[in-house]
């Protein structure tokens, strides 16, 4: 009976340990993810990147001047790999949107590489099937705003 009871106590010790180290590797796998989150400037150019709310990104692209921004959803896959996809345009200037809108109409899909250290991230290997202008304006190093 005491060797039952020894044996039921260490497999449920066991699969304690199993469980709170699976619990650690979630842990370790989130802590390795990109942070999406926070205002982020391009150092070479001016614009500017925010990752606004959950899954919500904004692109400006004259950085502080509001004449267009892109609003975007966004996902994050594997490898720092960020999927967007544009759901709209805001902004000060109806000529802006409507040019924008002629070259990545709503609905263009594109994505890119964020990789994060520390307040520097860098924003490469941008692939997009109708703008090719979204890789030369965006792809670069960038830092957070604070």
């Amino acid at each position: 009976m005491m060797r039952a009871r020894m044996i039921t106590c260490g497999s449920v010790l066991a699969c304690s340990l199993f469980l709170l180290a699976g619990l650690s590797t979630s842990a370790d796998d989130k802590k390795d993810k990109p942070v999406l989150s926070g205002t982020w400037v391009q150092k070479e150019g001016e614009h500017k990147i925010e990752f606004a709310d959950k899954n919500v990104m904004n692109v400006f692209p004259h950085g502080e001047n509001k004449v267009i921004v892109i609003v975007c959803e966004y996902t994050f896959e594997k490898e720092n790999r960020v999927k967007a996809k544009i759901t709209g345009f805001e902004g000060s200037s109806d000529e802006a949107k409507n040019t924008v809108k002629e070259i990545i109409p709503v609905g263009t899909e594109f994505s890119f590489r964020w990789k994060v250290k520390d307040d520097n991230a860098k924003l490469d290997d941008l692939k997009c099937d109708k703008a090719e202008q979204l890789k030369s304006h965006l792809e670069g190093d960038y830092e957070q705003k604070k």
